[in-house]
């Protein structure tokens, strides 16, 4: 029985056709079983930040499960504590909890604006709502499905959970319209990316933030895609000047392994108590060992930086082969190493990906139809060149 059968067989199918057989990997090359080789632009949808088998990484993981790979949160570990000082001192204050994905941290801040409602209002029910973005993706879970506001994402899942409502993305006054005493956050993504890689600008989030301040909401930011350096900074907020109450991390947050976190201001750090929020397996031993061997490689190849030079690379690129073949290419658009291109309507994305894929290289499909670059942090020029000549080449054939 092939691997393919036996994922017919035994898998449920949430996740549709696979592309192909994935064997093995080193830096941003990918290689299938059957030998061929890719260009990996799509890094595990975001989260292997320092390409595939890094070997200070692997060397790090190898160590800590060695060592101690899992305990109780009950006891104290030297590389969770060490992890959240590292991130706090990037962020700036404030403290870390440490969950196993992007959705559960998401669920984390719900939460936590649920619990800054009741402070203020000194009961329950009263300052509950959040507002969160049209086209928004906050996850798969009943909570972030409920916040996600998308129709395929909620389809067939009521009765959700309740006290969300919606506006749109880069529309401060349809936010406003939506804001009232009794919301107790506002949710975004500074660059949304499932639906299709649109970046905030500067002024909507800056004015999100004044409504905030205004109602007595907590400001939070979804940047488990677009954080942790790929935007060019450490959080992409960091790049628009505006910083949150709160935000959530996941993906490259541990270069590969399965880890999400959130953040949350000093002034917000007494929400939480013992018993109110936790996980089994959150900030593991070697999760967080993961982490901050993830870290310690940004600090010493200076990835953060490569990431706004390489995007800003990929980004020139892209624009020249938009213009090239504007019946094709609608826009080219994104942040740092997150940049989309999307299609016009004859040009299904899903078909352009496959015969990308074919060409060699692999990209992530997004929204309406549109296709990620999300290639790790520690690409080169010569990747970054070579990615663009076989997209150029596969637009020119279709």
């Amino acid at each position: 029985m092939t691997t393919a059968q036996k994922y017919e067989k035994y898998t449920l199918p949430m996740f549709g056709k696979r592309m192909f057989e994935a064997v093995s990997g080193k830096g941003c090359v990918l290689t299938g079983a059957d030998g061929k080789k890719y260009l990996d632009f799509g890094a595990g949808i975001a989260v292997n930040s320092l390409g595939h088998a890094n070997p200070r990484w692997v060397k790090a993981v190898a160590r800590q499960a060695a060592t101690l790979a899992h305990c109780s949160n009950l006891y104290l570990t030297k590389v969770h504590a060490d992890l959240a000082e590292k991130l706090v001192g990037l962020i700036g204050g404030g403290k870390m909890f440490f969950c196993n994905s992007g959705t559960e941290a998401n669920e984390a801040l719900i939460k936590a604006a649920r619990l800054h409602g009741v402070k203020v209002a000194g009961k329950e029910g009263v300052k509950c709502r959040i507002v969160t973005a049209v086209d928004c993706f906050h996850g798969r879970t009943l909570g972030a499905v409920a916040a996600t506001a998308q129709y395929k994402i909620q389809h067939n899942f009521a009765p959700l959970l309740e006290g969300f409502s919606y506006a749109k993305f880069n529309d401060a006054d349809s936010f406003a319209a939506q804001m009232g005493d009794d919301v107790a956050a506002v949710l975004v993504e500074p660059v949304q990316g499932e639906s299709g890689v649109t970046p905030a600008t500067k002024e909507f989030l800056k004015a999100l933030g004044g409504l905030c301040k205004k109602f007595g909401a907590m400001l939070l930011f979804d940047e488990i895609q677009c954080g942790v350096g790929r935007s060019g900074k450490f959080l992409a907020c960091q790049r628009y000047g505006v910083k949150p109450d709160g935000v959530s991390l996941a993906k490259g947050i541990a270069g590969g392994f399965p880890m999400g976190a959130i953040w949350l201001g000093s002034k917000y750090c007494d929400l939480f108590t013992p018993g109110s929020h936790g996980s089994t397996f959150g900030g593991n031993p070697l999760a967080c060992a993961a982490a901050l061997a993830t870290l310690e490689e940004f600090e010493r190849r200076g990835l953060v930086e490569n990431a706004r030079e390489m995007g800003e690379l990929l980004a020139k690129g892209l624009d020249k082969v938009a213009k090239k073949f504007p019946g094709k290419i609608a826009a080219a658009r994104g942040l740092g190493l997150m940049r989309a291109v999307a299609f016009r309507p004859e040009y299904p994305n899903a078909a352009v990906c496959e015969k990308l894929r074919e060409n060699g290289l692999i990209l992530i499909p997004a929204g309406a139809n549109a296709l990620r670059f999300l290639p790790p942090l520690t690409v080169k020029p010569s990747e970054i060149e070579k990615a663009l000549k076989i997209f150029e080449k596969t637009i020119s054939e279709l």
